[in-house]
């Protein structure tokens, strides 16, 4: 062979070679990975979002909700992206983002949601619930299954017009994202006056500059997350999660807390809180957390924020009666403490929040708006029953309403619903979170533009 027809000859193979290597058949050209994005919510984490990544660049108007399934729930939206991420409109990509219908999990399975005629809650009494209401004593819990599969029912085209058929092949997910979770750091707490050893969850807000002050969100949650399970405290609902997510933290830079009472702490101390509002050692040992982070961050003592729901409501009111003056304000969700005592909390600036059907919180909270009004309290009661299930629109206009009148305490019943129906909702009413971070010890604070 002539000395120079091997260099061509080897050119032309190498780019055969190349051609080969690179070029794909539809299927080779069809999905490659699938990740789902979770989020927490009112009701617990879930998969809100499927990530679901090909080999090449699709054409976007080919791509449609009605192209994929995922089993066990509806596909909403589909867009393209040339990232791995959340996107409402279609990008120029490879990647497509599912967007997954939300289902309240209460509302689902239909529980407790108290569907009975209208009674008077001061006179009636507390009936204890047989969901949710009270201590927990047993660890049933498991981490929230973040595991996704899908298929492809429809065709799709790529950029270059190739179709990629559909196919029952199953997709299981083979990665998960926990958006606004994963950015809280974990950290153990050992409190030097009980022993206990009390993990937490401590967001920061973006640019954290120690030498700066910062308003603070004490979370505690309820007792169903009293386990082992690690972040239970981020996944039951969302009274954490809301205050760190990038919306919320754009108007409100804040450091956000969360506290975790695991199921070890309760078999060696008991529960956090009691029925009979006794002082536990899990209440002396969340006290002395507080105080401590308080000193050790960057935390604006004029804008120390609390709030929890059940548990976590009860945990607030008896820490809040020991301490008047630490909490700038307070956000109590479905919970009740000893009404007596509560006459410490006269001067607080409050929104409570309860369901009609919690048959605990509903007509404890009512003694205590009476007790608060006889004492010389502005504390109102909201005349009209909220829709559970009122858009953003209309929760806005309640909430605008309740600001209308002069008052340093609110509380707003949601029509029907149970004791932990009322936490799915609670925290995603953006006007009370405004309200919250509008209070502070001694000055005014500018209102969220």
């Amino acid at each position: 062979m002539h000395r120079l027809a091997y260099p061509l000859f080897t050119t032309i193979m190498l780019m055969l070679t190349s051609c080969a290597i690179t070029w794909r058949t539809p299927a080779e050209q069809g999905i490659r990975n699938v990740t789902a994005i979770a989020e927490s919510f009112g009701d617990g984490e879930k998969v809100s979002t499927v990530i679901v990544e090909y080999s090449v660049e699709l054409d976007a108007s080919s791509v449609t909700p009605e192209c994929f399934s995922v089993v066990g729930r509806k596909v909403v939206s589909a867009n393209t992206n040339s990232r791995a991420e959340k996107t409402e409109e279609s990008r120029s990509g490879r990647f497509v983002v599912l967007g997954l219908a939300y289902e309240n999990k209460w509302e689902a399975a239909g529980v407790n949601l108290f569907a009975g005629p209208r009674h008077d809650a001061e006179r009636d009494g507390g009936a204890k619930q047989k969901e949710g209401n009270g201590p927990r004593f047993e660890d049933d819990g498991k981490p929230v299954d973040l595991s996704v599969t899908v298929i492809q029912t429809a065709d799709i085209r790529t950029a270059d017009g190739t179709v990629l058929p559909a196919s029952n092949r199953r997709h299981a997910s083979t990665a998960a994202m926990e958006l606004v979770i994963q950015d809280f750091q974990k950290r153990y707490f050992t409190d030097a006056e009980t022993g206990i050893i009390l993990p937490y969850f401590v967001f920061l807000p973006a640019g954290y500059d120690a030498s700066r002050k910062y308003p603070m969100v004490f979370f505690i949650p309820d007792a169903s997350a009293d386990t082992s399970i690690e972040t239970a405290t981020l996944t039951q609902g969302n009274g954490a999660t809301i205050w760190a997510t990038p919306e919320e933290q754009a108007k409100h830079p804040a450091i956000v807390v969360a506290v975790q009472y695991p199921y070890s702490v309760v078999k060696e101390y008991g529960a956090m809180t009691l029925d009979d509002h006794a002082w536990t050692k899990g209440l002396t040992a969340v006290d002395n957390l507080l105080h401590h982070l308080i000193e050790s961050l960057a935390v604006d003592k004029d804008r120390v924020y609390g709030t929890g729901q059940s548990q976590g409501c009860m945990a607030n009111i008896a820490i809040s009666d020991r301490h008047p003056g630490l909490f700038a304000a307070q956000y109590l969700v479905a919970g009740q403490w000893d009404v007596a005592e509560m006459a410490a909390m006269k001067d607080k600036k409050l929104w409570i929040v309860v369901c009609e059907g919690d048959l605990k919180a509903y007509p404890a909270m009512c003694q205590a708006m009476k007790l608060w009004q006889s004492l010389g309290v502005k504390a109102v009661k909201g005349d009209d029953f909220w829709n559970p299930k009122a858009s953003a629109e209309e929760m806005a206009a309640n909430v605008q309403a309740m600001l209308a009148v002069d008052a340093d305490i609110r509380m707003n019943v949601f029509a029907g619903g149970s004791h932990m129906y009322t936490w799915s909702l609670a925290y995603n009413i953006v006007g009370i979170r405004d309200w919250l971070f509008s209070q502070c010890l001694g000055r005014t604070v500018q209102p969220a533009q």
